[in-house]
């Protein structure tokens, strides 16, 4: 399958081939998709972060902040090199 590129990006997507990113048109058409892919799954997950904190699941930013902080200690004493 070959679908036509529509006039107003014909363009664009001979600037890229030219530029040597990708080589032809059909590879243009699947990076498009997997991007178009991957925004849509980004916002399937953005809006059920909406819907949990609509519902009160969130949890408190500071209490977030902790946490990594926290994390972020623990790494660091696991990566320093101890005193003998």
């Amino acid at each position: 399958m070959n679908p036509p590129i529509p006039a107003e990006f014909q363009e664009f997507v001979d600037d890229i081939i030219r530029s040597g990113s990708f080589h032809s048109e059909a590879e243009v058409v699947s990076e498009a998709l997997r991007l178009l892919r991957k925004r849509e799954q980004l916002c399937r997950e953005v809006n059920a972060g909406i819907k949990q904190l609509d519902e009160g699941e969130g949890i408190d930013g500071e209490e977030v902040f902790e946490r990594l902080e926290r994390k972020a200690e623990g790494i660091a004493r696991q990566t320093t090199p101890q005193d003998q």
